[in-house]
């Protein structure tokens, strides 16, 4: 019995000294190589990796995501070696912290544009701003806002006032310099305006309140954009009543689709319309198709291979002008004012931002791949009459900053949707290399934008443009031109948005749509968007053969 009790003894010790010892490697394998959070200032931290190719020792950079959780292998009074992905890196003892809150709080950031701050994540835009370069208290983050793919913080709890708002961390900077970095330093732009202004008026509409950090463009991949986009606009009621038709035109693989013309109708049962409108009947009378059945036809146009875009004309609309005349444009007295026979909301106005991108939002929940914001402008050959006409300018911002602060808002809104956006462009603004007073300055646009579309129309230039006697009559001299002064502009951009050109279809033959194609495709350029206003089947007829 005694020889049994000793042997069971001896079989639990054993054991317990077992786990005694490997805890004890554990505890020191764990003093010996802690684990650490990368802490930094942007949103990924830059190191070094170094190794032999082909007997030559090669450098190249790796960024390490903010809040990354690491392993210490050696330390050191100010850096220490870590292991990460596989490889030892070399990194500061200040770009390590014990906790990831430690990694992902700070204390102030400060923004890189004017941004109008929000009551909630991804809410209404209140009438509180942040300026370029101010330095914002930072209240907390919360860990499901930072992205542990990329480090970044998508929102920040910030003080101002002494009131909590949210600010998206697209905007924010850890540091005043960093968010007054000139990135626009390159950027071509013509001073014919400080003419009409005043000097300096350019360098600080087209650079210094513009955003030209660079922004590489999302890809989804349960919304794969064609590479070559090949497309025809139609109206809603050609959408829904000619689909057959429409379905069987060879070299298209893109539908452009009217949901809201420059009258402000809203061409389905937008729901959206009534948190803006006093009477959001007006908007949607003239609506030809249920949500429910616009969905429906979508899909079997995706079925069919075709990638769909909504068209919603922004800043034409007299709808929400005469709904609003506050946040439109108005006489010096606050008078509506009928510009170029149509009333317009000022692109200054945030519920005008929030009215269109409201729309889009819905447009994208109807399955919609592409959003594709026209009218994204101030309205032409007002400089004039600059006395008599109020924009209410809240925030004293350029044309261009405005616009491109509305299409920064939309993509922050509509990427949750994984849903891309483009804008069109007046082909003007591009070959005076300015934004002819609307706003509309192709660097500031292609800098934010997925898809950038000008609209090169042939009829749109005058006798001698670009040496060319009749522009209407060499469509494919005409388009060749415009291109390469587009070329040069979107070059100068890190990440442009993708290049996609409207060309004309109306008043043209086939022959003569396929030479603005052949021009389009010999520089580069060959997607392209067919505009014939409702696309009606005998107007296609007429040019198809010059898909």
């Amino acid at each position: 019995m005694k020889k049994n009790a000793s042997m069971n003894k001896h079989t639990f010790i054993v054991p317990i000294i077992l786990v005694a010892f490997l805890f004890f490697l554990v505890i020191t394998a764990y003093a010996l190589h802690p684990t650490r959070y990368i802490k930094c200032s942007t949103s990924a931290l830059t190191v070094q990796k170094t190794y032999l190719k082909n007997g030559e020792a090669v450098v190249e950079n790796v960024k390490i995501p903010k809040g990354t959780k690491v392993k210490v292998h050696e330390k050191k009074e100010t850096s220490s070696i870590i292991s990460y992905d596989h490889y030892k890196y070399k990194v500061k003892n200040t770009h390590l912290v014990k906790t990831l809150d430690d990694a992902i709080q700070t204390d102030y950031i400060y923004c890189r544009r004017l941004v109008n701050l929000q009551n909630e994540k991804g809410g209404k835009l209140s009438k509180v701003v942040v300026k370029k370069g101010e330095k914002v208290k930072v209240l907390s983050v919360d860990k499901e806002d930072w992205n542990q793919n990329t480090g970044q913080v998508n929102w920040y709890k910030v003080s101002k006032n002494k009131k909590a708002y949210y600010l998206n961390g697209v905007y924010a900077e850890s540091t005043k310099n960093a968010a007054l970095k000139n990135y626009g330093s390159n950027i071509p732009y013509s001073t014919y305006w400080d003419k009409y202004y005043e000097d300096g008026y350019a360098k600080d509409a087209y650079i210094s309140q513009i955003d030209y950090k660079p922004n590489e463009k999302a890809v989804y991949e349960n919304n794969q954009m064609p590479k070559n986009v090949k497309a025809i606009h139609v109206s809603m009621n050609n959408f829904v009543h000619n689909q057959e038709y429409i379905e069987s035109l060879n070299n298209i693989n893109t539908i452009i689709v009217e949901t809201k013309n420059d009258e402000g109708s809203i061409l389905y049962s937008s729901d959206v319309c009534k948190n803006y409108l006093s009477d959001s009947n007006r908007a949607i009378k003239n609506a030809e198709v249920s949500k429910d059945e616009l969905k429906k036809i979508i899909k079997q146009y995706q079925k069919k291979g075709f990638y769909v875009v909504s068209r919603i004309v922004t800043f034409k609309d007299a709808v929400f002008a005469q709904e609003n005349p506050k946040e439109s444009l108005t006489d010096k007295k606050d008078n509506l004012v009928l510009y170029n026979n149509q009333y317009w909301p000022s692109a200054y106005s945030r519920k005008a931002w929030m009215y269109n991108v409201a729309i889009a939002k819905e447009c994208a929940d109807l399955g919609f791949n592409e959003i594709q914001f026209d009218y994204v402008r101030f309205p032409d050959g007002t400089a004039g009459s600059k006395s008599k006409l109020n924009f209410h300018n809240t925030y004293n911002e350029s044309k261009v900053a405005a616009i491109q602060g509305f299409l920064q808002y939309a993509k922050e809104e509509l990427s949750k949707k994984e849903v891309y956006i483009a804008a069109d462009m007046f082909a003007w603004p591009i070959v005076a290399c300015d934004d002819q007073d609307i706003g509309q300055f192709l660097p500031a646009i292609a800098n934010i934008v997925d898809v950038v579309c000008p609209m090169p129309y042939l009829d749109h230039f005058n006798y001698g443009s670009f040496g060319i006697d009749y522009p209407s009559e060499e469509p494919y001299n005409t388009l060749t031109s415009f291109t390469k002064i587009s070329k040069e502009q979107i070059k100068c951009i890190k990440h442009p948005a993708k290049y996609r050109t409207w060309i004309q279809g109306y008043n043209l033959d086939s022959k003569e749509v396929n030479q603005e194609i052949k021009a389009l495709i010999d520089n580069d350029y060959p997607g392209y968007m067919v505009w014939l206003a409702s696309g009606d089947p005998n107007d296609i007829e007429k040019i198809k053969n010059g898909f």
